[in-house]
């Protein structure tokens, strides 16, 4: 019997690695150095650049701890229609097509400084990370001048009632924005980080009933995708 077992051992060990979900993923905090994690463990943000070869403007992460649950997080990102209320600058924001639960294109206007308005869709897409978090994608579906934009949230949680958040954007200007727009963008992603974090915690402390709605609609999303469950035997 003692033979058998060791022999299945390495057929366990496969199946254990199978079994770890597509979306498992490795602590957030792990892609800073000890001083840009205390910075963030203390309340702080820390923003990342990564110059990429034919771009004008640099991939852009940026890190937070936010007083609220990975779910809470993201089911307020989730509600698209209302990020115009919070977000520095953006003048609507509207979901225009439904591809999925969790897949959403969403048509937004921006206001830029020194130049037209800007108008685009994105599409956004919604998935749960093994460990308790949720990960929400973004790409660029056409714009009025932007060329290309691709980016993503990244929410997990970091201790009791608590999140850990990153956020990354590479956006591709168009040519007349590059320059001039390159700072105050940087500037602006810095300031949507802020402005979600202190929406969540806003709508957790004062608007609980808002925020049970937004939780509401945000499981019902996931629910919806994984399909019904397999009928039994």
């Amino acid at each position: 019997m003692a033979l058998m077992i060791r022999s299945q051992l390495p057929l366990l060990a496969m199946l254990a690695l199978l079994a770890v979900p597509q979306w498992a993923a490795a602590n957030l905090l792990d892609e800073l150095d000890a001083a840009q994690r205390r910075e963030v463990e203390s309340g702080g943000q820390v923003l990342l650049q990564e110059d990429i070869p034919g771009k004008p403007w640099p991939r852009v992460r940026i890190f937070r701890k936010i007083r609220a649950t990975p779910e809470e997080v993201a089911a307020v990102f989730f509600d698209y229609n209302t990020a115009r209320t919070y977000i520095p600058d953006l003048l609507a924001s509207r979901i225009s097509k439904k591809i999925s639960p969790c897949v959403l294109e969403v048509d937004y206007e921006v206001d830029v400084p020194l130049l037209a308005d800007e108008s685009y869709t994105a599409r956004n897409e919604l998935r749960v990370i093994d460990g308790g978090g949720f990960r929400v994608s973004w790409i660029l579906i056409r714009a009025l001048q932007t060329k290309a934009a691709e980016g993503n949230l990244r929410i997990q949680p970091d201790g009791e009632g608590e999140s850990v958040i990153c956020y990354t954007n590479l956006v591709t200007p168009g040519s007349g924005m590059a320059k001039i727009l390159r700072v105050p963008a940087l500037s602006r992603m810095q300031k949507t980080v802020s402005a979600i974090a202190e929406k969540v915690e806003s709508q957790k402390s004062h608007h609980s009933g808002d925020l049970a709605r937004q939780v509401a609609q945000l499981r019902e999303a996931v629910g919806a995708s994984r399909g019904p469950e397999p009928a039994g035997p």
